[in-house]
C-alpha cells in the first residue's frame, strides 16, 4: 500500500449521455452521426484538475470502449481486455489463457507477418505488450499520434481474426516456457506457486498458471490446437471485453476509429461462468509454511483469506486497517519492531480477486538476522497489535486522515499517460461501474465501523496462514516447475500459547495523525521574464532554481541537493561506508518517510559523489522536510547494534546482487565500468567486517562538514525560501572545500574483451556490446538510440520469434561512462554462451543489409518519430526535474545536453549510421564486451576465440584507465 491505497494512475472520465448535456456543451459530447455505436449515459466522475474530455460507447458488437481527448497527449494509447486469465485454464492445458494471449498475436488476415506488429510500433515511436493475469487477458500499446489508426486496426485484426497457425504453436510453446523459467528466479512468482499448492487443490488457483512444455502439449483426448481454437471461440468475444483510446482527437473521431477497428471484433454473445469454489477452506488456514528463496532475503508473510469485496469500494475497510498496520509513528508495531532490532519494514494491503471470487488480506514483515530468530516474537507483536486495534483503533479521525489524503491525491495527481496507464484502465473497466473506475480507489465516503472490527476479528493466527521465507528454512517439497524448496505443517498448540504469552511483552499506541497533511496550496507568482537556465558551474557549490515550464498551476516542487567531495567515494573502504551511514541514517527516518509519503511527498537518499537528498511534492512542508532529513542524517545515534544490523543488510545486499536471473548478471560488468572507483563485491565484502563504529562517526563527520552543496529545484517554491535553505545547508559545511567534476572515462583503443560469471540458475546469458572509439559523446548517443531503435525489432524477430533461442532478447543502446554504442543480449534455457555468439554474428550481416536497403522514406520515419518523442514535453513535475538531472549530475549547468542531442540526431544521414553499425560491429572498431553468464547447466560452453578474458569488470577498468 503506498499513500494508503496503491500508487494509481489519476485521470477521470466524464462519460456524458446524449442530448441535454450536449446542448450546453457541445465540445464534450459526440454527435449522433453514426448507428453503430451508442453514447453511453454514465457519468464519470474527473478531477477537478483534468482538462481532458471522456466518453464511453457501447459498440453495436456490444464492447464498451472508453474514448479520452486529451490535447496534451504526447502519444496515443490504445488497449483492449477480457475477464477472462489463467483460472479460466481447462486442467487438461493448464498455461492455455497465457499461450493463446501469445498465439493471437502471432499474425492475423490483414497483418500476416508474426511480428509486423512489434516493427509497424518501432517505426512510429511505439511499443506494445500484452498480460495474462489470474482473471484478464489484455493487450495494450503506445505510438505516435499519426499511426494510431493503423495501430488500433493492427490490434483489431489481431483480435478479431488471428491466424492461430500451428506452423508457430512450438515456438510460442517455447516462449512461454523461457518465460516461465525466467521466472524461476522471481520469489514472488515461487511464492505464487508455492500457494497454488497449498490452497484447496479443487480451485482452479490450483493450477500452474503460466504454462510450460509439459502441461502446453497434446494428451490424451487433448490436443493443443483444438483446445486453443475453443479457447479463442469461447472467450474472445466482443460482448465481454472493453477497450479504451487515448489521443489528442476528437471524441468523434475517435468513436469512428473504436467501430472501424474494435467494432470488427465479433459478438459471440459469450459468458464466463462464475468461480463458486473456495480457494481457501477452513483445512488450509492454521498453517505453518516455510520456503526457500531465489534471492537473498529474510521475510516473514502472513495471509488472510477475505471475500471479494470489491463492490463496497467507498468503505476503504482493508485500507484503512493497511494503514494502521504499517504506520510508523512512535510506539506503533513498526516502530517498536524496528528500534528492537529485528525488522526492515511492515507492509499490508488487501487483493479482493487474488483467486477470482475470493482474496487475500496480507501482512509482509523483512526481518533482520535477529528478527528472523525471534520470529514468534515478531508473530506475537503483529497479532498484539492487532489487539490494540480491535479493542482502540476504529476511530472516525484516521478515516477522515484517509479521505483527506486521497481527496489530494486525486485531486493533485501525477499522472503518466503510457501503454501501462490504459492497460490500468481496461483493469478498472472490468471492476468498477462505468462511473467510479477512476476514482473508486480514493473515495473514502462510507465509514462502516461494524466492517472493519468484523475484518479484524478474523485476523487471528487460526485463520492465518504464515509464511517463513529466508535461505536456510525446512523443506521437505520442491514447488512445480520452480523448484522452490517449501515445507506445510499445522500450527501447533504450542506455537498458539507461546506467541499468547509473548503478546504480553508488548505494549503499543495507536500512530498519532499526520502532522504534514498540506493546507496551503497558493501558487508563486512567475517572474515576467524567468532567468536563463545557463549557469556557470562554480567549486563552491550552485544553487539552481528553474521555473516549471509546464507545470506552473500545481502547488509542488521537486529538488535534489548533493554535498559533493571528490574523495568521498574513491575508495572500497569509503563506498562500504557509505552504504554503512546511508542505512543506518534511512532507518532513522522511517517515520518522517512514511508520513511524508501519506502527505503527498516523496523522499530519498542517495550517492552523487557524496550524498544526495531528493525531495517532490506538495511545497508547504518540502524544505523544512530536507532540513529534518538532513538533520537526522547528522544526528542519528551509531551503536554497535545498528552497525551489526547494517552489516547485515549490506551483506545480504552483495548476495541478492549475485543471485540476480542470469540476463541482469550479465549488465553487471558495463554498469560497474562506469564508475571510476568500481570496487568488487569479494573485495567490498571483506571490508564490512573491518568497519568499526568509529570508522562511521568519523565519516559521517567529514562527509557532512567537507563537502560542497549543489541543489538544483523546480516547481512552486519561490526562491527565497529555496535560498534560506541552501544558506542553512551552508552553515554545516566548511568554505575551504572545492569540488570538481570527475573526468569521464575515455575509450580510446580498440579491443575484443571477455568477462565471464557463473549463474545462480540453469539459465546462461550472453551481453555483447560494442562501444566505438571515434565518437563524441553527443554524436555517439545520437547514432546509438537511433540503431537501437532501428535493430531491436529485427533482433528480436530473428533470434527470439524465428529462432527460439530464448525469452529475454534485446538489442539496445549501451553507455559506459560517456562513450555510446550498441548492445545484444539474449538469456536462454536451452543454448550457451558459446552457440548464441555464433547466431549474433550471423544476424549482424543480416542487419547491415537491412540498414543498406532502408528506403529513405523509412529511414526518415524512424528518424522523425524519435526526434518528436525527444522533443516531447514532460508528463509530471518530476519527469521535467529529469530533463535536467543528467546534466546536474555531471555539473553542466547550461542544461544543453538535451538539445545538442536533438541537433545530432537531427542531422543524421542514413550513410552514417550505417558506417557507425558497420565500423563498430562489423569491423570491431570499437571496444567489445562479450559478457557472458554460464548457467548451472552440464557442456556449457563459453566463447573463448578471439577475446582477451577479463577476470572482473575491475580489471578491465584498470586496462581502459591506463589507456
Amino acid at each position: 500500500m503506498s499513500k494508503v491505497r496503491r500508487i494509481s494512475i489519476w485521470i477521470l472520465i466524464v462519460a456524458v449521455g446524449f442530448g441535454i448535456y450536449w446542448l450546453k456543451n457541445p465540445d464534450s459530447a459526440i454527435p449522433e452521426d453514426n448507428v453503430n455505436y451508442t453514447v453511453l449515459s454514465d457519468v464519470i466522475h474527473k478531477s477537478d484538475n483534468d482538462t481532458s474530455t471522456y466518453q464511453a460507447i457501447k459498440l453495436d458488437n456490444q464492447m464498451t470502449v472508453l474514448l479520452i481527448s486529451d490535447p496534451k497527449a504526447i502519444k496515443s494509447l490504445g488497449a483492449l481486455a477480457l475477464p477472462v486469465g489463467s483460472l479460466h485454464d481447462p486442467k487438461s492445458q493448464q498455461g492455455l489463457a497465457h499461450y493463446t494471449e501469445h498465439m493471437v498475436l502471432m499474425g492475423s488476415e490483414r497483418y500476416p507477418e508474426p511480428d509486423g506488429f512489434s516493427e509497424f510500433l518501432s517505426q512510429h515511436a511505439g511499443s506494445y505488450n500484452a498480460s495474462t493475469a489470474a482473471t484478464r487477458t489484455a493487450y495494450y500499446f503506445e505510438v505516435e499520434h499519426a499511426a494510431l489508426p493503423k495501430a488500433l486496426d493492427r490490434l483489431a485484426d489481431a483480435i478479431a481474426a488471428p491466424l492461430l497457425n500451428p506452423v508457430y504453436a512450438d515456438k510460442e510453446r517455447n516462449a512461454v516456457n523461457a518465460e516461465m523459467t525466467m521466472a524461476r528466479s522471481n520469489d514472488g512468482f515461487r511464492i505464487g506457486q508455492v500457494d497454488a499448492e497449498t490452497i484447496n487443490q479443487a480451485h482452479p488457483a490450483a493450477m500452474f498458471s503460466g504454462g510450460n512444455l509439459e502441461t502446453l502439449r497434446d494428451k490424451d483426448g487433448s490436443k493443443l490446437q483444438n483446445e486453443l481454437e475453443h479457447f479463442y471461440k469461447e472467450y474472445y468475444s466482443a460482448n465481454l471485453m472493453v477497450g479504451v483510446i487515448y489521443s489528442a482527437e476528437d471524441l468523434s473521431v475517435m468513436a469512428h476509429q473504436a467501430v472501424d477497428t474494435f467494432g470488427r471484433i465479433s459478438n459471440k454473445d459469450a459468458t464466463v461462468e462464475p468461480i463458486t469454489e473456495p480457494a481457501i477452506t477452513p483445512d488450509n488456514v492454521g498453517k505453518m509454511i516455510t520456503m526457500v528463496p531465489a534471492q537473498a532475503k529474510k521475510v516473514l508473510f502472513i495471509q488472510f483469506p477475505i471475500d471479494n469485496n470489491f463492490s463496497r469500494f467507498t468503505e476503504k475497510s482493508d485500507e484503512y486497517i493497511a494503514y494502521l498496520l504499517s504506520n510508523r509513528s512512535a510506539n506503533t508495531l513498526f516502530d517498536t519492531l524496528q528500534k528492537q532490532g529485528l525488522i526492515e519494514s511492515v507492509s499490508a494491503g488487501s487483493e479482493p480477486d487474488r483467486y477470482g471470487n475470493s482474496g487475500l488480506f496480507s501482512i509482509y514483515v523483512s526481518l533482520t538476522d535477529q528478527g528472523l530468530e525471534q520470529k514468534d516474537s515478531v508473530i506475537a507483536a503483529i497479532f498484539s497489535y492487532l489487539d490494540l486495534l480491535k479493542q482502540q483503533g476504529i476511530s472516525q479521525n484516521y478515516f477522515d486522515e484517509i479521505e483527506k489524503v486521497l481527496t489530494l491525491e486525486f485531486k493533485y495527481p501525477d499522472t503518466y499517460h503510457d501503454m501501462d496507464y490504459v492497460e490500468w484502465v481496461t483493469d478498472q473497466m472490468l471492476i468498477y461501474p462505468l462511473s467510479h473506475i477512476l476514482d473508486a480507489d480514493y473515495i473514502a465516503t462510507d465509514f462502516s465501523p461494524a466492517t472493519i472490527k468484523q475484518r479484524l476479528e478474523s485476523l487471528v493466527p487460526e485463520n492465518s496462514r504464515i509464511w517463513t521465507i529466508s535461505p536456510d528454512q525446512p523443506h521437505n517439497r520442491l514447488a512445480y516447475y520452480v523448484e522452490a524448496p517449501y515445507q506445510i505443517n499445522d500450527m501447533t498448540q504450542n506455537q498458539l500459547e507461546t506467541w499468547f504469552n509473548l503478546k504480553q511483552d508488548f505494549h503499543f499506541t495507536l500512530p498519532e495523525l499526520n502532522p504534514y497533511i498540506p493546507d496551503d496550496f497558493s501558487l508563486i507568482v512567475k517572474s515576467k521574464e524567468p532567468d536563463s537556465n545557463n549557469h556557470q558551474f562554480s567549486p563552491t557549490g550552485n544553487q539552481l532554481y528553474i521555473e516549471s515550464q509546464y507545470f506552473g498551476n500545481e502547488p509542488k516542487t521537486a529538488l535534489m541537493l548533493s554535498l559533493r567531495n571528490n574523495a568521498a567515494l574513491n575508495s572500497g573502504k569509503k563506498q562500504v561506508l557509505f552504504q554503512l551511514l546511508d542505512y543506518v541514517a534511512s532507518r532513522s527516518m522511517a517515520q518522517l518517510r512514511f508520513q511524508a509519503s501519506i502527505a503527498g511527498l516523496s523522499l530519498g537518499t542517495g550517492s552523487d559523489n557524496g550524498l544526495m537528498l531528493r525531495a517532490s511534492g506538495f511545497s508547504q512542508h518540502l524544505p523544512d522536510m530536507i532540513r529534518a532529513m538532513l538533520e537526522l542524517y547528522q544526528t542519528v545515534p551509531i551503536t554497535d547494534s545498528e552497525l551489526q544490523l547494517a552489516k547485515s543488510w549490506y551483506l545480504e545486499r552483495l548476495d541478492a546482487s549475485e543471485s540476480v536471473n542470469s540476463y541482469s548478471l550479465s549488465l553487471q560488468p558495463m554498469q560497474a565500468l562506469s564508475n571510476p572507483y568500481y570496487t568488487e563485491r569479494s573485495e567490498r565484502r571483506k571490508l564490512v567486517n573491518q568497519i568499526t563504529v568509529n570508522d562511521l562517526l568519523e565519516y559521517r563527520d567529514w562527509l557532512l562538514t567537507q563537502s560542497v552543496p549543489y541543489m538544483l529545484s523546480i516547481g512552486n517554491s519561490s526562491e527565497a525560501q529555496l535560498t534560506a535553505l541552501y544558506q542553512d545547508i551552508q552553515t554545516h559545511l566548511s568554505k575551504e572545500v572545492e569540488f570538481q567534476p570527475v573526468a569521464p572515462l575515455t575509450i580510446k583503443d580498440a579491443q575484443q574483451t571477455t568477462i565471464v560469471q557463473k549463474a545462480s540458475s540453469s539459465d546462461s546469458a550472453l551481453a555483447v556490446v560494442y562501444l566505438p572509439t571515434d565518437y563524441d559523446e553527443i554524436n555517439g548517443r545520437a547514432y546509438s538510440i537511433l540503431l537501437g531503435r532501428m535493430i531491436s525489432p529485427w533482433f528480436f524477430t530473428q533470434l527470439r520469434s524465428d529462432e527460439q533461442l530464448g525469452y529475454a532478447v534485446f538489442s539496445f543502446p549501451t553507455q559506459i561512462s560517456q562513450s555510446y554504442g550498441i548492445g545484444f543480449l539474449i538469456q536462454s534455457n536451452q543454448y550457451d554462451p558459446s552457440y548464441l555468439y555464433q547466431r549474433y554474428q550471423a544476424f549482424y550481416p543480416q542487419a547491415l543489409d537491412k540498414l543498406n536497403r532502408m528506403t529513405e522514406t523509412e529511414f526518415n520515419q524512424y528518424k522523425i518519430a524519435l526526434l518528436n518523442e525527444l522533443r516531447q514535453p514532460p508528463q509530471t513535475l518530476d519527469e521535467e526535474l529529469h530533463l535536467y538531472a543528467g546534466d546536474f549530475i555531471n555539473s553542466r549547468f547550461d542544461f544543453s545536453t538535451r538539445d545538442k542531442l536533438i541537433k545530432a540526431l537531427d542531422g543524421i544521414t542514413q550513410s552514417e549510421l550505417v558506417q557507425f553499425y558497420q565500423s563498430a560491429v562489423i569491423e570491431h572498431k570499437s571496444l567489445v564486451i562479450a559478457s557472458q553468464v554460464l548457467g548451472q547447466q552440464s557442456n556449457v560452453k563459453a566463447i573463448e576465440q578471439g577475446f582477451v578474458p577479463y577476470l572482473n569488470a575491475s580489471e578491465l577498468l584498470i586496462n581502459l584507465q591506463s589507456k
